[in-house]
């Protein structure tokens, strides 16, 4: 039997007024928004990289999206059905949803599209309990899994490496010979790699209905706009310059003493979007002094988080335990709490004393791509010295540090920031901590039943107590040291009128200014 889901968005309260607003919004224009990174790959299923989303996700849409809270809300399909064992999902499609091609979607295109992500999709074992996908009729999808998978809503609807929807034809082709054809509301009309991408409003487009306006990936995506460039500017000085003089329209991350600078410009605006990340340490527990629980203990005992983030982000953060957001339906309260920003060097170094720490080299794994990340562990390393630890920190850029810390010995902290995988939900982040290769290089089977049972317990309320069974476990063996929640300091210009921060620029929903 199939029992419907009714995941159809509700009326949200002052939406038309605000839809009324956009239609009132001024047409035309060529919006500039300049980004650090040059995209991977048009073939949006083959890439996570961020620059790669941002050019992609205007290109193509999803049969199911993420609102502005990161909540699963359908976007190509119109709803979705599941049966009572958990073992069918129907997907009902929004009918007369055009290709840039002029090609209608139909069900065909939609079951081409998951098989070519089922075998060459950067986060295709998502969908590895996936048995068959069939065209039940010209706007059904019935897709059949091998087992029960509650999280099967959350894999298809991640904008990590997104499950988009493109042309049987081109679902065909090989990996990265595809034509950029999507439903989304630009077209592109040009690509030129380490310079710009230029995208033109569709006017084929087919904005869904059933919602009110703008949500996340999703919603009621109104163009105003007749182009958007997107210039690949890896400077922070130079796209901070390329705003200040009008170049363009919007930059997605300004360093923090350049905003301040600027938020007296009345012609510039300053966005704060929090949380952008969660900054975090992950202890070797397999190699070296922090083999030792002892050990582990003392750093987390002895280091005053606060003092960490203020000097590293220069104010931008708030405080937080949780493994998950405070905004998430998984954030797992009190638990742990105890345990964090505890600033006890007294017990810190009795701790030290108590496991035999006796002068040991400890190595903290930093990059210099990301603005905080070197600055939290210089502050780290200072914080450790200070109650009697021989630390230093090993800088490197973002590919590196993450290959150093792949490999068992020669390192003990990891300074980490996770941004997208805890706003995409609880599945993200504990795939660093459990099975066989694992971050903190030792095997934790309590970490892997709660993984598992956040995987497979169908209510929320065991999918919750999975969570908090997690991160307990987490604080108690000290595989991690939360140190807070970072915020994304974004600028844009006065004349761009109706943006809101979000995880990626969004040019539909806002209009230039003459």
């Amino acid at each position: 039997m199939i029992r419907r889901r009714n995941l159809l968005l509700a009326a949200v309260p002052g939406a038309a007024a605000a839809l009324g607003a956009a239609r009132a919004q001024a047409r035309g224009g060529d919006l500039v928004y300049v980004t650090q990174g040059t995209p991977q790959t048009l073939d949006a299923i083959l890439s996570a990289d961020q620059g790669t989303r941002n050019i992609n996700l205007h290109l193509y849409e999803m049969l199911v999206s993420r609102d502005e809270r990161g909540s699963p809300v359908p976007d190509l399909a119109a709803g979705f059905q599941r049966s009572d064992d958990g073992l069918s999902y129907i997907f009902t499609l929004r009918q007369g949803v055009h290709f840039h091609n002029g090609q209608e979607m139909t069900a065909d295109d939609v079951k081409a599209s998951f098989e070519r992500y089922k075998l060459i999709g950067l986060d295709r074992a998502a969908l590895q309990l996936v048995s068959a996908v069939e065209a039940t009729g010209k706007y059904l999808v019935t897709v059949r899994l091998s087992q029960r998978m509650p999280s099967f809503i959350e894999a298809i609807s991640s904008p990590r490496a997104p499950f988009v929807i493109i042309p049987k034809e081109e679902a065909e082709k090989p990996a990265g010979k595809i034509a950029p054809i999507g439903t989304g509301p630009f077209q592109l009309v040009e690509y030129v790699p380490d310079s710009h991408a230029k995208l033109k409003r569709f006017e084929g487009y087919s904005p869904n209905t059933a919602y009110s306006g703008t949500d996340g990936f999703a919603g009621r995506k109104l163009v105003n706009v007749d182009t958007v460039t997107f210039r690949f500017v890896p400077e922070a000085n130079a796209r901070v310059a390329s705003l200040e003089v009008g170049e363009a329209h919007f930059i997605e991350q300004i360093p923090n003493r350049a905003a301040q600078r600027l938020k007296n410009n009345d012609a510039i605006r300053i966005v704060t979007l929090m949380p952008w990340s969660i900054e975090a340490l992950i202890l070797n527990a397999g190699d070296g002094p922090t083999a030792k629980l002892g050990v582990r203990r003392a750093i987390q005992a002895a280091l005053d988080v606060e003092q960490i983030l203020t000097i590293a982000t220069d104010g931008v953060f708030r405080l937080d335990h949780g493994f998950n957001y405070p905004e998430s339906a998984y954030w797992a309260g009190d638990v742990g709490a105890k345990l964090y920003n505890q600033k006890n060097p007294d017990l810190a170094r009795q701790l030290l004393k108590e496991a035999g720490y006796n002068g040991e080299e400890v190595v903290a794994l930093t990059n210099s791509e990301e603005q905080q990340c070197n600055p939290e562990g210089l502050v780290l390393t200072e914080q450790l010295r200070a109650i009697g630890m021989n630390a230093r920190v090993a800088t490197s850029d973002t590919p590196t540090q993450f290959a150093r810390a792949q490999k068992p010995t020669g390192w003990n902290i990891y300074v980490g920031s996770f941004g997208l995988a805890p706003w995409l939900g609880p599945y993200g982040l504990p795939n660093f901590y459990t099975g066989e290769n694992n971050t903190q290089h030792h095997r934790d089977p309590e970490l892997d039943t709660a993984f598992n049972d956040l995987k497979t317990k169908d209510t929320l309320k065991e999918r919750q107590e999975a969570v908090a069974r997690f991160q307990a476990r987490l604080y108690d063996q000290v595989y991690w040291v939360k140190l807070g929640d970072y915020g994304l300091l974004q600028a844009v210009r006065s004349s761009l009128q109706g943006f809101k921060p979000a995880r990626i620029p969004r040019a539909w929903g806002v209009s230039l200014q003459s």
